[in-house]
């Protein structure tokens, strides 16, 4: 059980945060008091701790100070506060907050943030950085863990290309892990997932005032990632006017929240990633040419696990450890037929469908060795997908052959979940929002 220390003294805000976490499973240790919350921590090791900022007798920056002074191991921190800055945000991160939450915020958030914090500090052996994308043998693995190597000492503008599922966060964060900012914040951005409307708030932040809605400053994704690593997922997904505001940026390396009259200097690492062949969405007239050569200085390419079958064995072994551990089963890895199959499926859904498969043939078995019987693997596609493509789709249209497909593999996505949208939209790297659209696009219901 994850121990949590918090610290606020409005009384009825912490009594129910505190009940929160303790519905969820956490033992919580709630402090009215930043100096009684201290003198807790020199005695007693926690695994998370949650503090106000504005306090009477210290302040939550002034506690974070003090506990990263600490003997024992220091805690992950998040800060949370009603008066939020530019300026206090880059603060707290500098000093080694983990997250910054602005209240009022909604429940369901602060239990995410909280979650995250507790996954990426005790779930090292799950880190996707040093374990999933680079583990194997085959060249293009080997290509992308040579080109991490040698960028590891520079600063430069990397772009991760790869279909749905193959890694690409994966590899962010292992460039990020290997760089001179490995111990300063890491920020994953999936701008397919902002709203066009509020880019602007969510990437420079903006001022009290600013439009309606704006009542207190907020800070923005370039603050929260202030001499870090900024992560832009589905860059390709940007609007044309949003990708000039972020070219802006990164030529003139300054950026002004909304509402604010100074520029502020953006000390920013940038890693994007697209599943889309930007050069061909240059040709289409939907990306920017000046935008890619800003982002493409260093480019990874992912292969498809299909093209890596080599990987298959280490990385299933890897998940079957794994997913035993996190779930209680005795699973004594998998027979040759097991492995077999694994290596004769076409995996449409790359690294991402392959782990959601193992977990489920781990939680249905318990107990023994994995059987090729035990794979829920879509009937018929074990074998070859191309011939597949080949025989039913050559002789439509091409958006009528990409639709198909699409279709084919969100169908396959959410047989592996459990028809659990939410899980489906996790392993093919969309919201649920938009896997909602798509389902209403090609017709597709449970009931089916």
């Amino acid at each position: 059980m994850h121990k949590i220390v918090l610290v606020d003294d409005e009384i009825k805000l912490l009594k129910a945060l505190k009940k929160s976490l303790e519905n969820d499973g956490y033992e919580v240790f709630d402090f009215p008091s930043p100096i009684s919350a201290l003198e807790f921590l020199q005695k007693r090791p926690v695994d998370l701790v949650v503090s106000d900022i504005r306090m009477s007798g210290m302040s939550g920056m002034e506690l974070l100070k003090h506990i990263k002074g600490l003997k024992q191991k220091t805690p992950p921190c998040i800060l949370m506060t009603a008066f939020s800055s530019v300026e206090t945000a880059v603060t707290a991160v500098k000093l080694g907050a983990i997250d910054y939450l602005l209240k009022p915020f909604e429940l369901e958030d602060f239990r995410s943030a909280i979650k995250k914090a507790l996954q990426r500090t005790f779930e090292p052996d799950e880190a996707p950085e040093n374990v999933q994308v680079l583990i194997g043998i085959s060249p293009g693995i080997k290509d992308v863990k040579r080109i991490i190597e040698n960028i590891s000492d520079t600063d430069s503008t990397v772009l991760i290309s790869g279909e749905s599922g193959t890694g690409k966060e994966l590899v962010a964060h292992a460039i990020h892990r290997s760089s001179k900012r490995a111990n300063l914040p890491f920020v994953p951005v999936n701008c397919s997932a902002i709203p066009e409307s509020l880019f602007e708030s969510e990437m420079f932040g903006h001022k009290r005032g600013s439009f309606t809605g704006a009542i207190a400053d907020k800070p923005g994704i370039f603050a929260d990632a202030e001499c870090g690593t900024l992560f832009l997922d589905e860059i390709g997904d940007l609007t044309l006017p949003n990708q000039a505001k972020l070219l802006r940026v990164l030529q003139d390396g300054i950026f002004r929240p909304v509402g604010a009259n100074i520029s502020i200097k953006a000390d920013v690492r940038i890693i994007a990633a697209s599943n889309k062949n930007l050069k061909e969405e240059v040709k289409a007239g939907n990306f920017r040419e000046d935008l890619l050569y800003r982002i493409n200085i260093v480019e990874i390419l992912i292969p498809p696990l299909r093209k890596r079958k080599e990987d298959i064995r280490e990385l299933a072994e890897h998940f079957i450890d794994r997913f035993s551990r996190r779930h209680g089963r005795m699973i004594n890895q998998g027979s040759k037929e097991f492995f077999d199959l694994l290596a004769a499926y076409e995996w449409p859904g790359n690294i991402r469908q392959l782990e959601n498969c193992i977990e489920r043939a781990v939680i249905m078995k318990r107990s023994g060795q994995l059987e090729a019987s035990d794979l829920n693997l879509p009937a018929g596609e074990s074998n070859n997908n191309s011939s597949f493509i080949h025989d039913n789709l050559a002789n439509m249209p091409l958006q009528e052959t990409i639709n198909k497909i699409e279709e084919n593999i969100i169908l396959q996505a959410l047989d592996t979940a459990g028809w659990n949208y939410s899980k489906a939209a996790s392993s093919l790297g969309i919201t649920r929002q938009n896997l909602h659209y798509k389902l209403k696009k090609y017709g597709i219901s449970k009931e089916d």
